[in-house]
């Protein structure tokens, strides 16, 4: 009797021992499946923009300034421009800034998980890293040129007054102008609105209304214009059809608009720092619509901050409002910065335009149908391939570009002399740590070119070849240091 109680006591343990070591097992299993996920919703949460939190503090002020460079093309023949002759440049540079970014009038809005906030950038000459900014520069003059071309679509008699008044004002003998780097970008260069007459105040209106980022009143008729010396968004001024001014480069304190972006990241794809409003407005009114256009949808984030866990294939888009468009990097791969695992992207302007790809005996048409509304008119008026047309965004004949047109259609490099695109030089790429959702490194590079088209109407502008003239380029970088990366590093992985 005794051994069948002892055989039934062995059973009941044994079967206790199996259900608990199943259990153990079991528990093991659902946490190391279900640790990974636990670990993400724990970096999600953490990484925030709510009030008192470490991200907040660092998106609201930058505690570092990012490196800004500006490299000018100079024009060594502006002369045989005028006459017809192909452009000569020879690039000058770089001329570097420390670059300041903060936020302020900021505004929680608890109801929508959001804050609100004015971004600005604020620039600091940096001679002793660069050129002094004494140099002298020839380039298109960046209001005669600008404006003259900008009204070409307007009728006659409006033409034939912007080119009267641009005349009275500036008494041109060229269509350039030479200068010293520092008083075209930011000291200023002089605009006299002193006189009577009815084209001149057509255009100084502009001027007064505050109408032109960059200009800066001395006293009731006279004004100093820069390239960085905007300090306010555009405002339109309807009594004159002659277009607003407005640099995509604007100046010291530049404001960016008011944005409106979510706190941490929701439901329904939405991420921590995604742009919910920009100037109140939930998309832009800029390009036209196509079907299933997304050229005015406000995508990503302010470009200051990226959500953590994002996959190459979800891109890291950012609106930029200097382009009023919003971008993305193509994630190109993984790499190492310091020994941290991460991920490269790189930055290319597409083709919106169809163009032909292969021999001549197989051809094929290439174009990106995401891109057609930024096209004036497709298929037949597109951007050059690499390239965007600011004319919708800014009002002025511009193109935004590569440096050097580097990744762009080659026919732009062969309309000028002076250029060679390098990859290493002239590409736009980021390092992406993606557990953190920390930029380790960027290179974030652009180019500004002016549409020229002749004036028949400006006599120094009447020959000049149809062509993209390249102005400048800028390059905004920054690359974390090593103490950083340790800090980084032990967050992540000790």
């Amino acid at each position: 009797m005794k051994t069948h109680n002892n055989k039934i006591e062995v059973k009941m343990y044994l079967r206790v021992m199996i259900a608990s070591f199943v259990i153990v097992l079991l528990g093991a299993l659902i946490g190391f499946l279900a640790f990974p996920m636990i670990f993400k919703q724990l970096i999600k949460r953490s990484v925030n923009l709510k009030p008192g939190s470490e991200t907040r503090q660092l998106w609201e002020k930058t505690p570092f300034p990012l490196s800004f460079k500006i490299y000018v093309f100079n024009v060594t023949n502006s002369a045989n421009i005028e006459a017809g002759g192909k452009p000569q440049l020879q690039e000058v540079g770089p001329f570097v800034y420390d670059e300041w970014k903060d936020k302020y009038d900021i505004v929680d809005i608890e109801a929508e998980n959001a804050v609100s906030f004015n971004m600005r950038n604020t620039f600091q000459f940096r001679p002793d890293l660069g050129l002094s900014g004494e140099e002298l520069i020839t380039m298109p003059h960046p209001l005669l040129q600008f404006l003259a071309i900008a009204n070409l679509a307007q009728p006659a008699e409006v033409q034939a007054a912007v080119a009267l008044g641009l005349d009275l004002i500036f008494q041109p003998q060229s269509a350039f102008i030479t200068a010293k780097f520092k008083d075209l970008f930011y000291a200023g260069i002089d605009v006299n609105c002193g006189s009577d007459h009815a084209a001149v105040q057509a255009i100084c209106q502009q001027f007064q209304a505050g109408a032109v980022p960059g200009a800066v009143a001395l006293n009731a008729t006279h004004y100093k214009f820069s390239l960085m010396g905007g300090a306010s968004i555009s405002k339109r001024v309807k009594s004159f059809p002659i277009n607003r001014i407005l640099f995509p480069l604007q100046g010291n304190h530049t404001k960016a608009g008011r944005f409106k972006v979510l706190r941490s990241s929701g439901s329904k794809q939405l991420t921590v720092g995604q742009v919910l409003a920009y100037n109140e407005a939930e998309q832009l009114q800029v390009w036209q619509e196509t079907n299933g256009s997304s050229c005015n949808r406000l995508r990503g984030t302010d470009g200051t901050i990226f959500a953590p866990l994002m996959q190459p294939q979800h891109g890291l888009w950012s609106y930029s409002a200097q382009l009023c468009r919003s971008l993305t990097p193509k994630a190109m791969g993984k790499t190492k910065y310091n020994q941290l695992p991460a991920q490269r992207y790189e930055l290319s302007f597409g083709s919106p335009s169809v163009s032909e790809i292969g021999s001549q005996s197989n051809l094929s048409l290439q174009t990106e149908p995401d891109l057609h509304c930024f096209c004036t008119n497709f298929p037949g008026d597109c951007p050059a391939d690499g390239t965007m047309d600011l004319m919708r965004c800014s009002g002025t004949p511009l193109m935004a570009s590569l440096p050097h047109f580097h990744q762009a259609d080659p026919r732009l490099v062969e309309q000028v002399e002076g250029l060679s695109p390098t990859a290493a030089k002239h590409g736009s790429t980021m390092i992406y740590e993606q557990l953190s959702g920390t930029v380790l490194s960027v290179y974030n590079r652009l180019q500004f070119s002016l549409k020229v088209m002749p004036v028949k109407d400006v006599p120094t502008m009447a020959q000049l070849r149809p062509l993209a003239m390249p102005l400048f380029w800028i390059e905004e970088s920054l690359q974390l240091d090593e103490k950083i990366r340790q800090l980084l590093h032990k967050k992540i992985f000790a």
